[in-house]
């Protein structure tokens, strides 16, 4: 009988210790402090105007908004009570950068897609280099308020001296049913290069 209350005060003053040390160990590496999420105060803000466009069929439109925060590129869209169901920044890697073209697709009978141009800007240094990329917004018809944002490729990337620059680039974005599925591919091809992206579900795209 002393044996195990022997064994049992161990185990006891033995757990004991852990917790300490652990609750030690979180005090000394910050675990214990909650800390609040950042909040950014951006000094400049400029938006674009509001653009109506009835995203998912009902026959009310949705709104969608492009701002610049402080020279970053954001895209937000709202539902037709003017709540906003999406803000997403797009990743820029110079000045000038814009979305300057936004495409409404049908990807399946219950998918739609917003395909967006968007120029990530230019350097211009001791050489020049720009670049320009297509972003996918994928969403339900009958739940608006999920949006998936897919990170599409480049459609150019221009590295040259600044004696030399080249301005435009032709390129062609398409949506067609490739394989006959019934769910439709978007291609984007540009100069020799060809891709095709394949719609998997829930926001995922898979190129091929």
């Amino acid at each position: 009988m002393k044996g195990f209350l022997l064994v049992a005060l161990f185990i006891m003053s033995f757990n004991s210790f852990t917790q300490d040390e652990r609750y030690y160990r979180k005090i000394f590496t910050d675990e214990l402090i909650n800390r609040p999420e950042e909040v950014v105060d951006f000094k400049v803000e400029v938006e674009s105007p509001t653009y109506q466009i009835d995203l998912n069929g009902d026959h009310f439109n949705e709104s969608i908004r492009v701002e610049k925060k402080d020279g970053l590129d954001f895209i937000k869209v709202f539902d037709k009570f003017g709540r906003k169901i999406l803000e997403k920044r797009l990743e820029s890697i110079g000045f000038k950068s814009h979305l300057f073209k936004i495409q409404l697709r049908s990807i399946t009978k219950d998918v739609n897609a917003l395909i967006l141009h968007f120029y990530e800007g230019k350097i211009e240094s001791t050489k020049f280099e720009s670049t320009a990329r297509i972003y996918f917004i994928s969403f339900l018809k009958s739940k608006l308020e999920e949006m998936h944002v897919y990170k599409g490729p480049h459609f150019f990337h221009e590295k040259e001296k600044v004696d030399s620059q080249y301005w435009s680039r032709r390129y062609s974005v398409n949506t067609i049913d490739y394989n006959n599925d019934g769910i439709n591919e978007i291609s984007i091809s540009y100069n020799k290069i060809s891709r095709i992206f394949f719609y998997v579900g829930e926001g995922v795209w898979r190129r091929f």
